[in-house]
């Protein structure tokens, strides 16, 4: 045997050992189809590696397994069908129906040893309905992870104001739920800003855990032009949830007003509530030679889509729960190298500067028009600018870092049990 492969097996044996010596039994609940939802399995991968022992509960889609084990992972489909045309009302009724299946998938779980710690990815925040009685009957932890500011969703998807008694709802669900949690996981700093600012929590006891891409787990990918018959055209790219909020129409408003100037290419990597409605859209317009819509795709097919891609776009919308956010695509499309056209919003331009990412007036078409034709023009300003963004990417948010942190809340829940 070679001295690589001893060595290999030694360093197999010593994460095997340490992995043994810190297991817990955690449980993670979610109103998400997985492993499509990729930064909820880039935390389960993390803690699964350290922990050892991790059951997801998440919703299904017809054809999914009821159980799959995924990367280590055991994923526990329950019988909740996800459906992106359901109504409010519906949807209400899928989400108590899941906190009650959620409760007693982990009860059956739970019998002969209770978990540790019971993790919780909001939206929305009263999934943590089905981990409270644990951790009343048996001291188990529970991580709070706020993706999203649950009362600026409620606002911002139903266009309502900050004043309206459904966010003020959302406001008491989101301070009940705070108070009931161990400790609570923020997408970014601004949203700790948010969560410090209008609840009775320490700041030690708020962990911000970025957005940012596992390498070991969406590799960046490399492809020509020509895999998706895109050759000679100049690529605008979004990945992601197609919302109504996230600004999608606004970059096919500008492809129309560029469309006889530029061999522009709009690549919609995704699918969601609003899918149908802007392919609607796109027809009316007569857009179809420039507008290319994929659906959901797997990880290694979105890496190869970002990197065919010109300029890589954040469209969203100026409302309260997008000005706040980070959103993952931002590291995603950096780290394979992208020209980054964003919305002018609070959140990214927190994180990146106009140094390093090009802004335009949210859902200002003419604006965004004006940039992406800039950007065809100025090949080198560009190019100055994503080696800026990936200088600053690799110093302060990789996730390396952002896994440390990670591991730092848990350790710190736990402490809070051993006390």
């Amino acid at each position: 045997m070679s001295l690589h492969a001893i060595n290999k097996r030694f360093e197999n044996f010593d994460n095997n050992l340490v992995s043994i010596i810190h297991a817990m039994k955690i449980s993670m609940f979610m109103y998400r189809l997985m492993p499509r939802a990729y930064r909820r399995v880039v935390v389960a991968n993390s803690i699964r590696k350290k922990y050892v022992f991790v059951d997801v509960f998440c919703i299904k889609e017809n054809g999914q397994p009821k159980k799959e084990i995924f990367q280590g992972i055991s994923l526990n489909r329950l019988p909740i069908i996800y459906n992106t045309r359901d109504s409010l009302s519906l949807q209400f009724i899928k989400y108590l129906v899941f906190i009650v299946l959620c409760f007693f998938q982990t009860l059956k779980y739970a019998i002969k040893k209770p978990y540790d710690i019971i993790h919780v990815h909001n939206p929305p925040d009263f999934l943590i309905l089905g981990a409270i009685p644990f951790k009343l009957a048996f001291k188990t932890r529970i991580i709070l992870d706020l993706h999203d500011m649950f009362p600026e969703v409620i606002s911002s998807n139903l266009n309502i104001q900050s004043t309206h008694f459904l966010v003020k709802i959302a406001e008491l669900i989101e301070k009940i739920s705070i108070l009931f949690s161990d400790a609570i996981i923020c997408t970014n700093n601004y949203d700790k800003e948010i969560i410090l600012s209008r609840n009775r929590i320490s700041p030690d006891d708020v962990f911000v855990v970025m957005n940012s891409p596992d390498l070991d787990i969406m590799p960046v990918k490399s492809v020509p032009k020509s895999t998706f018959g895109l050759e000679n055209r100049f690529i605008i790219l979004f990945e992601g949830t197609i919302w109504k909020r996230r600004g999608i129409q606004t970059v096919i408003d500008a492809i129309d007003l560029l469309k006889q100037d530029l061999p522009v290419t709009f690549c919609i990597v995704g699918d969601g509530p609003y899918l149908h409605e802007l392919q609607e859209y796109v027809r009316e317009k007569k857009l179809e030679s420039h507008i290319h819509f994929t659906g959901w795709v797997n990880l290694d097919t979105l890496s190869e889509y970002i990197s065919v891609s010109d300029v890589c776009i954040i469209p969203f919308l100026n409302t309260q729960v997008n000005n706040r956010g980070v959103p993952n695509k931002l590291f995603e499309y950096i780290v394979h190298d992208k020209t980054i056209l964003s919305s002018s919003l609070k959140g990214i331009f927190s994180t990146f500067s106009e140094e390093e990412i090009t802004f335009f007036e949210p859902g200002n078409i003419e604006d965004l028009a004006i940039k992406i034709q800039w950007c065809y023009d100025n090949p080198r300003a560009v190019q100055i600018k994503r080696i800026k963004a990936k200088n600053r990417y690799y110093a302060e948010y990789t996730w390396d870092r952002m896994e440390n942190e990670l591991y730092r809340c848990y350790e710190k829940v736990m402490q809070k049990g051993r006390s």
